[in-house]
């Protein structure tokens, strides 16, 4: 049996990681997909101390070097359930179940999408979430980005140097995004700022998007339509347990800690005012010294 499981390897669960080794606690981390969650899909990160331009990939590569450094054991599974019996957490993957007697939750957040009626069958086919992925496939052609956060503003940038064209669709009057970026993207000469505007429909010619239409009647001939409209908690998996709020966001106390005694949540999956990188590692340190406390 593990002291800590840790269900997530952003940068939270791998903090997590790191300070529970460094506590002597037996700890095992667990992730469906590639180490660094969400720092793959972003092209530069340039507001984390000590870290100057450093790319997402590149920023998750150092992570995971230091899980490997300090033997941290690790598995690439997909969580389907969290159990509870008694005191012992039974974490249950699409390939093993494993035991703990505490848990940190750090599942991060999935994109959100519009809802559009052919939506789902675009995705890959025209509709990404992730510029730094699929950017490459839209090369001198013309792309819509769909958002007025930092991360809209951001892929833009990185998409206007490989696409002809990028138009920012907003449906407000104003960007909600760190100034800086916004600065940047009215420079950039091959964007278009769009404003007060929804997409109604998208069109596709042999299953691949050929336009959109938007509510004011205008048509765009885009190949691709990046989407960045907000992220929603990625705890589908936790649904048998009563922790989540009404919007899917992990409820917590002071500590980190569930309504379920050695069950916490740390990172995106929790509802507060801040989201970033440095406040998920905030999280992990917090959580792991509850948990260090009170198991030695």
């Amino acid at each position: 049996m593990y002291d800590l499981i840790v269900i997530g390897m952003g940068i939270g669960g791998i903090t997590a990681g790191i300070y529970a080794k460094r506590a002597n606690l037996n700890v095992l981390l667990l992730d469906k997909g590639a180490p660094g969650g969400m720092l793959n899909n972003i092209e530069t990160i340039s507001n984390y101390p000590g870290l100057l331009n450093i790319k997402g990939a590149d920023f998750a590569d150092k992570l995971l070097e230091q899980v490997k450094d300090l033997e941290i054991p690790y598995n690439f599974e997909e969580v389907q359930e969290l159990q509870i019996v008694e005191d012992i957490k039974k974490v249950i993957t699409n390939k093993n179940i494993y035991e703990a007697k505490n848990v940190i939750i750090a599942t991060g957040t999935k994109p959100k999408f519009l809802g559009l009626d052919n939506e789902k069958d675009l995705v890959g086919r025209g509709i990404s979430t992730c510029a730094t992925c699929d950017g490459a496939f839209y090369k001198d052609k013309d792309v819509a980005v769909i958002g007025s956060g930092s991360s809209a503003l951001q892929e833009s940038l990185y998409l206007a140097k490989i696409c002809h064209k990028v138009y920012i669709l907003n449906r407000k009057d104003r960007f909600k995004g760190e100034k800086i970026l916004e600065n940047k993207v009215r420079k950039t000469a091959n964007i278009e700022l769009i404003f007060n505007v929804n997409v109604k429909e998208y069109n596709e010619s042999s299953g691949k998007i050929e336009s959109i239409i938007l509510d004011n009647g205008q048509k765009l001939e885009v190949s691709g339509v990046f989407i960045y409209i907000g992220y929603k908690p990625n705890t589908d998996m936790f649904q048998n347990l009563n922790i989540l709020d009404e919007t899917g966001y992990i409820i917590v106390n002071e500590h980190y800690e569930t309504n379920i005694k050695g069950v916490y949540a740390i990172g995106d999956v929790i509802k507060k005012s801040v989201y970033q990188l440095v406040t998920a590692a905030n999280d992990a340190v917090y959580a792991v010294s509850n948990i260090s406390k009170i198991s030695n």
